[in-house]
């Protein structure tokens, strides 16, 4: 297959003088020079598939380009990375005949791209194109979603599908999610006791205690497979060119930080960045902030680091004995990223490293059973019968 035929190609020409850098020292010419190398039997050697997805399934005319290619005008502005990764932009996927085929070729796009171990980057669109994406782990017994939103879009009227609404869908009909995690929200948009019912594994982090710490988020991303990044949940001054008015939100450093730790992370394989909406837009500052969110996270890919901490130099290992456990706790800490993971071991014998902070340590050390460790190994085991 030529994944090629799925994607009207990009028009680097357009954007040759568009920014404030000399091209050929921008990140756009370095896209530029891979995806013109491109063919169908180099496919495999790259870092990093960037794609455009500009569908809106709540417009009558669910194609638009305009988010998807302004976006690309403002990455394309910005510095290249020091580094001999290797980035391609496959362009915008062509429309399908209907939303539900627009799903199937992401879910298609994203199933071939994970084969060849290549990481997506997906520039949408309305945010529900993430049930696409999330059914290209329909085999996965441990698929992580995380999505950074200040909304919990769910609805139990029935209505038509959309952005709103589109996690009915994905933890009422797709029950292979494993883990869901929200990062960012805001409590006031949310009943209170809705996220305890949700039937996953969860590590929920509200926007007042994530600018408290926002590394709190860092450990998160690192359980994650596909992180799915609402614009809407940075606060409107910030980003107006978004799909909602949010008096309230993440600022923009925030969201680049976050977009770096999600980048930083070797589990996530697709990231997507939604609901810019340019026509509410002052100035491209939204698209410009959405741009820079993008590099970011491609800046943290660089300096991914060792996804095996059981054997990496740099790490230390730690036993901790808890009344009423069998066996130690074991922890993984590392000397130079102060990463930390905590093994669980399941019934059947099997050993996971799962990404955890310093405070399950502490909770252990303190003779305190982690509430993730518990919860993990539940679920795990529950999964495996």
């Amino acid at each position: 297959m030529d994944i090629r035929y799925y994607f009207d190609e990009v028009n680097f020409s357009a954007y040759h003088d568009s920014g404030h850098l000399n091209w050929k020292y921008s990140l756009g010419a370095v896209i530029e020079k891979n995806s013109k190398a491109l063919t169908k039997e180099n496919i495999h050697k790259l870092n990093i598939a960037i794609v455009g997805v500009p569908f809106d399934s709540r417009k009558e005319d669910t194609y638009y380009a305009e988010a998807t290619d302004k976006i690309r005008s403002q990455l394309y502005k910005l510095s290249a990375f020091n580094s001999k990764v290797n980035i391609a932009d496959f362009g915008n996927l062509k429309p399908a005949s209907s939303i539900k085929g627009n799903f199937q070729a992401l879910r298609d796009i994203v199933e071939y791209f994970n084969e060849l171990k290549i990481v997506t980057v997906v520039i949408g669109g309305s945010q529900d194109l993430s049930v696409g994406i999330c059914e290209a782990y329909a085999r996965n017994p441990f698929f992580s979603f995380t999505t950074v939103d200040a909304f919990l879009d769910i609805k139990k009227a029935k209505e038509h599908f959309n952005s709103s609404n589109y996690l009915s869908r994905l933890l009422i009909y797709q029950p292979q999610i494993f883990q869901f995690n929200i990062i960012g929200f805001q409590t006031h948009y949310i009943p209170s006791g809705y996220l305890d019912k949700l039937n996953t594994v969860s590590e929920h982090i509200r926007l007042g205690s994530l600018r408290d710490n926002i590394t709190m988020a860092e450990p998160v991303f690192r359980n994650t497979d596909f992180l799915s990044f609402d614009i809407a949940s940075l606060k409107n001054p910030e980003a107006p060119g978004s799909s909602k008015v949010n008096p309230n939100g993440l600022r923009s450093e925030e969201a680049c930080q976050l977009a770096k730790y999600a980048g930083l992370s070797n589990r996530i394989k697709v990231f997507g960045l939604f609901e810019v909406e340019p026509a509410n837009d002052r100035n491209d500052l939204t698209v410009a902030l959405a741009a820079q969110i993008i590099w970011y996270f491609l800046e943290g890919f660089i300096n991914r680091g060792s996804e095996t901490p059981d054997v990496a130099q740099n790490n230390i290992k730690y036993q901790v004995e808890v009344d009423n456990i069998d066996n130690p706790i074991i922890f993984f800490k590392n000397n130079i990223t102060n990463q930390w993971w905590i093994e669980i071991e399941t019934s059947e014998k099997i050993k996971l490293n799962i990404a955890c902070s310093e405070k399950e340590y502490a909770q252990a050390s303190n003779n305190e059973i982690p509430e993730l460790w518990l919860k993990y190994l539940q679920k795990i085991d529950h999964r495996l019968k």
